[in-house]
């Protein structure tokens, strides 16, 4: 059995010092750094008396207000082109059983508000959404923030998460964002951490349903380092409309994943870790970009650990076939800065080569069947309640774009309590 090296244990304590990780319920956690469990324990230590006393009963809560501009001179016809959006949030966990016991039981909620400033928001930017081929986007074959959308009114968590075995698993039913659950790691969160989807969950190799979606998701510890988690999702749920999921739910089309891995750490297990994840996603959804509507499947991979106690590298990437993931092939590498000019400061910077799916729709009007992207981002947080984000994203060979280069910069605010 592996056992934790004094440097992994200092780095823990490090990184639990920088997102405040101690601060969540003892026992695993199977849970990304989005999470609302995650997010509230990273607020934590800014918390006024009064909401002290309703977490010492059990009700936490936070919320936040984004805001994102994005603006390149590399538009896929030559010309400049911009997006921008905002997004508002409100999220909350309720421990109402059990909270004595390690056997948590816990009602879950995120809603939110997203809603674009310009003419398009800036999950579209890229090109492939919205409206394929615009001129006035970047022709990449990629989604650069898909979280800022122009979605309106959603629903991403409304769900009880149950702790079972004294903490050491976790069972979740209801309405989730399957992205909470699978292949995560420290820096996935669009919100704190890379704006692109090359690094974040799934590696852009991977087909993933909408947020906030009807699942089933379980994990739990096998030994002191060794995990396993699973889940199924509705494939069809739309988180505008929450309840129709009782009606798409029954329609047969899942997305269903299969996780193994190894941790340092069971109480943050996406910190150093080591993982595979197994997926499949059915096709004849909105989510297919193929024109006969085939299944998905793949396999991801995703290394991190800490080298000193503020510097995390990273590996990630997958595989996939069908007609639901961006990218055949993918692979990202990078690293993480921590308590970087200030304790809640993180910057990261990141590589990634990826093959495009031949089987979108519109490949064959591609220049390019692959591209190479790179990021860098610098998360500053001012005080107890700001923080901004620039942001800088190169991309190599974008595939519909007449650019043999596209240099995209951005900045991203965000208030919160």
């Amino acid at each position: 059995m592996f056992k934790i090296s004094r440097l992994s244990q200092s780095c823990l304590a490090v990184l639990a010092a920088i997102v405040t990780t101690s601060a969540v319920a003892s026992g695993a956690n199977f849970e990304g750094p989005d999470s609302v469990e995650n997010t509230i324990a990273a607020q934590k230590a800014d918390q006024k008396h009064w909401r002290e006393v309703l977490s010492d009963k059990g009700f936490t809560f936070g919320a936040d207000y984004f805001a994102l501009g994005m603006a390149s001179s590399n538009g896929s016809s030559g010309d400049d082109v911009s997006a921008s959006s905002g997004v508002a949030r409100l999220y909350g966990q309720w421990n109402l059983v059990g909270r004595d016991s390690g056997n948590t039981g816990s009602l879950v909620w995120k809603i939110e508000h997203r809603h674009a400033y310009s003419d398009y928001a800036p999950k579209d930017f890229s090109g492939i959404t919205g409206s394929p081929f615009n001129p006035d986007t970047l022709g990449y074959m990629g989604l650069m923030s898909p979280a800022f959308s122009e979605q309106g009114f959603r629903v991403t968590d409304l769900n009880w998460k149950q702790k079972i075995n004294g903490g050491r698993g976790t069972i979740q039913i209801g309405w989730q964002d399957v992205t909470n659950y699978v292949d995560t790691y420290a820096l996935a969160s669009p919100w704190t951490g890379f704006s692109n989807l090359a690094f974040s969950t799934g590696s852009g190799v991977m087909g993933l349903p909408d947020d906030g979606v009807l699942a089933l998701s379980a994990g739990h510890m096998v030994g002191d380092n060794f995990y396993v988690v699973a889940g199924i999702a509705d494939a069809n749920g739309d988180s505008s409309d929450i309840f129709d999921g009782f009606n798409t739910v029954s329609d047969g089309e899942y997305f269903k994943t299969l996780e193994f891995g190894w941790t340092a750490s069971q109480e943050q297990i996406y910190t150093e870790n080591f993982h595979i994840t197994l997926w499949q996603m059915d096709g004849g959804t909105r989510h297919n970009i193929d024109v006969d509507g085939d299944d998905g499947q793949g396999i991801n991979f995703s290394y991190s650990t800490f080298v000193t106690p503020q510097i995390m590298p990273f590996v990630r990437g997958g595989f996939s076939e069908g007609g639901v993931a961006l990218y055949d092939k993918s692979i990202s590498a990078g690293f993480g800065y921590f308590a970087l000019g200030g304790a809640n400061n993180n910057l990261g910077f990141a590589l990634n080569w990826s093959e495009i799916n031949d089987e979108y729709f519109l490949a064959s009007a591609a220049n390019s069947d692959s591209q190479v992207t790179a990021e860098l981002y610098y998360n500053m947080q001012f005080g107890d309640h700001f923080q901004v984000t620039p942001d800088i994203q190169f991309i190599a060979d974008p595939a519909f774009s007449t650019e043999d280069t596209a240099l995209v910069f951005s900045i991203r605010g965000r208030v919160f309590f």
